[in-house]
């Protein structure tokens, strides 16, 4: 249950626009194996890498090459609601109680669990809710307080937690949408979006 998410075809598929739209601060939601972040410090300020499994940032912190990438736990959102992160000179420069102001940022990627529940063998790094896309649900309600207003979110899913569905949430949330890349595996198919205000 707390093995890395190793990188896949929906990892790679996310990357290749990781590398096109990366900018100034970003944050690598759910890093399993930090693909996401060490793919965005090549073009970012600064990429702020977060996971709710221990073992994956253990992980990333042995790997990450870069001194622009900084790992912390975090579920969602849950860090930032309290915790600003202070960052200068595009270093990392510790922490502050948030006041009215917390993070923004310019990119926010996101490669979520999106498998609906398996009882029989269950894995937090697909397990997506009971339908597969409860957590892009979540994920979706905090991000707008989150996002520069100008920010970009990538978010990479898959067919089976339901695009029609998801495309409602993102449009119920205020966002917009642009569909960037499909990928056809087996017996799904991968999309990636770029989400904006």
């Amino acid at each position: 249950m707390d093995e890395v998410y190793e990188a896949r075809e929906d990892s790679h598929l996310l990357e290749k626009y990781v590398m096109e739209f990366a900018h100034g601060i970003c944050l690598d939601m759910g890093t399993g194996s930090g693909i996401q972040a060490m793919a965005a410090s090549k073009k970012a300020d600064f990429v702020i890498a977060t996971d709710v499994n221990q073992k994956a940032l253990e992980h990333c912190n042995s790997v990450m090459t870069s001194n622009k990438i900084f790992c912390l736990k975090s579920d969602l959102f849950s860090f930032f609601e309290k915790k600003f992160v202070v960052i200068r000179d595009k270093k990392f420069k510790g922490f502050a109680d948030r006041k009215d102001e917390g993070n923004k940022f310019d990119v926010i990627i996101f490669n979520p669990p999106y498998l609906p529940t398996d009882e029989r063998d269950p894995d937090v790094a697909l397990d997506g809710g009971k339908h597969g896309y409860e957590i892009i649900e979540r994920f979706l309600r905090q991000a707008g307080e989150y996002l520069a207003d100008k920010g970009v979110i990538l978010l990479i899913f898959s067919s089976i937690a339901g695009k029609e569905k998801i495309d409602s949430i993102i449009v119920e949330n205020g966002f917009r949408f642009e569909a960037l890349g499909k990928r056809h595996i087996s017996f799904e198919d991968m999309h990636c979006y770029k989400i904006s205000k």
